[in-house]
């Protein structure tokens, strides 16, 4: 009896393992399957295809980057060939009239030009003669003696050109509609309120547009000194009743 159980007990489980999974699974050849074939060498193969492609599309737009720069640069230097061929045809009289427009559009360009160039018989242009009273670090003629030796700076123009002299100064820095619109954003910006003393407010407003106008934004702490020319004509336009000024502060970057 017990013999008999056992060999029951012995049938039953080899069934069971006959009708396990893998053992079931099979190709049509008879061969046994794989219940998780090994899937790397096609993922493998993929991947170094992409890289591959993506390489060679990197190159081809560095190569693309490099003739656009190159055409760029062949296109500018036609141009310029264009625009001197087209001087050297005007006769004197146009380039006169040309100069005067230009001028007209941008003095400031000009007269940087101008004074940076040879004029009259063909040699330097070089200062002109210093006035009894002028001071002897001013070059453009038009500059006060200033408190300490740090805002002793002169703009260092010839007295037509100097910069408290240009349109340009008139136009950025002196004008009233310039400078309100400037004092709006910046109160705006910093959220700051509006200074009750009209000649303070715009005196300040027309210091900061002269940094902005000679040398662009510097950032916070940033700070240059103005010529004295410029910050006394900001002054005149601009006094403050008891005639005392603040001066140059240095910020935390000099």
């Amino acid at each position: 009896m017990m013999t008999s159980t056992m060999d029951a007990e012995f049938s039953d489980a080899s069934s069971i393992r006959s009708r396990s999974p893998t053992s079931d699974l099979s190709s049509d050849n008879g061969q046994p399957m794989e219940l998780n074939p090994k899937r790397g060498r096609g993922r493998g193969s993929g991947r170094g295809r992409g890289r591959g492609q993506a390489r060679g599309s990197r190159r081809g737009r560095g190569r693309g980057q490099g003739n656009r720069g190159q055409l760029q640069e062949v296109n500018k230097e036609n141009r310029i060939a264009q625009l001197e061929n087209r001087v050297d045809s005007m006769s004197v009289d146009d380039m006169r009239i040309l100069l005067k427009r230009i001028s007209k559009a941008q003095p400031s360009f000009v007269l940087n030009i101008l004074d940076n160039s040879n004029v009259g018989n063909g040699q330097p242009a070089g200062p002109e003669p210093p006035k009894p009273d002028q001071l002897s670090w001013c070059s453009c003629s038009n500059c006060r003696e200033m408190p300490t030796q740090q805002e002793r700076l002169c703009c260092k123009r010839q007295p037509v050109n100097c910069h408290s002299r240009l349109q340009d100064f008139q136009q950025c820095v002196l004008d009233e509609l310039v400078l309100e619109l400037a004092i709006r954003y910046r109160n705006d910006f910093l959220a700051q309120p509006e200074d009750d003393n009209y000649n303070r407010c715009h005196r300040h407003a027309a210091y900061r547009q002269y940094i902005l106008w000679i040398h662009g934004y510097l950032g916070a702490g940033n700070r240059r000194v103005i010529p004295s020319c410029c910050v006394w004509r900001i002054r005149d336009k601009y006094p403050d009743a008891t005639g005392q000024y603040v001066g140059f502060v240095g910020g935390r970057l000099g």
